[in-house]
């Protein structure tokens, strides 16, 4: 990537942490790298645009609207290594990067899910190849990947998401996440890209979270996506886009089949304006143009 991005860094290395805005091109080895590792192509933007960094994922938020742009993730059969979410790993928790933090207690009483970008399944791992895991029982076990799992309850990787038609049993978010989990990545040991992300489609009519105590600032999502990108076999690359509308009843959902939700990653680059996995352009436009429906119904 060549372009200059400001970042927002938030790095544990060992037990000591790090918290500073620097240009892209001043992050020192090991910082790119895990920017590299989860914005695969390089940045979806086209101007220069904060960002945060974070071990298990890499995140554009939206201070205006105090939900995530796009958070962008790394997945491999190791990851989904998490320990189970109960305890200091069920919590969430307020961002210390973040102006203006949304606090868990925004969310209570307002009738929607605090929805993860960056699912939780996905952060687990031994990302510093120690040997060793993230422990529920054991702060000093291992810091750097018990950062990781922490840092997934960050509220800045939160959108409102609804939990009876779209990120619950029987709501096809949790079913993308669902066959993410069960089958691409356990089954199939795939290694996967992922660009989860939020649209806005009218910023003149934004409807706010209504908690109990009244309406927030924080701006309810019309819709969302999803966008992969993996190298199959062949060593090419294969794309698949999921665009969901964000309704509160299940029979206000347009299909009954996840394959349905299959869109072209281009048609969500022209819905959103970003363009997806830009450095690799010449690899992956024809792929960006199709649906891949035929290879993806094998998996889905």
């Amino acid at each position: 990537m060549n372009k200059q991005l400001i970042v927002s860094i938030f790095l544990v290395i060992g037990i000591h942490s790090v918290s500073a805005q620097k240009l892209y091109s001043e992050l020192i080895n090991g910082q790119d790298s895990i920017y590299n590792e989860h914005v695969l192509g390089g940045s979806p933007d086209s101007i220069e645009l904060p960002v945060y960094i974070r071990q298990g994922y890499v995140m554009q938020y939206n201070n205006a609207y105090r939900i995530p742009n796009w958070v962008a993730y790394h997945v491999i059969p190791d990851y989904l290594n998490t320990p189970k979410r109960e305890k200091k790993y069920k919590r969430f928790r307020t961002d210390p990067d973040i102006d203006n933090p949304v606090k868990k207690d925004n969310y209570t009483g307002s009738g929607y899910a605090r929805g993860h970008m960056a699912p939780y399944f996905a952060m687990g791992g031994d990302r510093d190849k120690n040997g060793k895991y993230a422990d529920l029982f054991d702060d000093n076990s291992d810091p750097y990947d018990d950062t990781i799992v922490l840092q997934a309850n960050y509220m800045s990787n939160i959108a409102p998401q609804d939990q009876n038609a779209l990120n619950g049993a029987g709501g096809p978010w949790y079913a993308l996440e669902t066959v993410i989990r069960k089958k691409l990545i356990k089954k199939e040991k795939m290694d996967l890209n992922i660009i989860v992300g939020t649209i806005i489609d009218n910023p003149n009519e934004l409807k706010k979270l209504v908690n109990k105590r009244g309406e927030t600032d924080i701006v309810i999502p019309e819709r969302f996506y999803q966008v992969f990108i993996y190298k199959d076999d062949t060593k090419d690359y294969v794309t698949a886009g999921f665009l969901f509308p964000h309704v509160r009843e299940r029979y206000q959902l347009p299909y009954q089949q996840l394959i349905d939700y299959l869109v072209p990653v281009d048609s969500i680059e022209t819905i959103t304006g970003l363009n997806f996995f830009k450095s690799l352009e010449n690899e992956v436009k024809e792929s960006e143009k199709s649906t891949n429906k035929v290879y993806w119904k094998e998996l889905l």
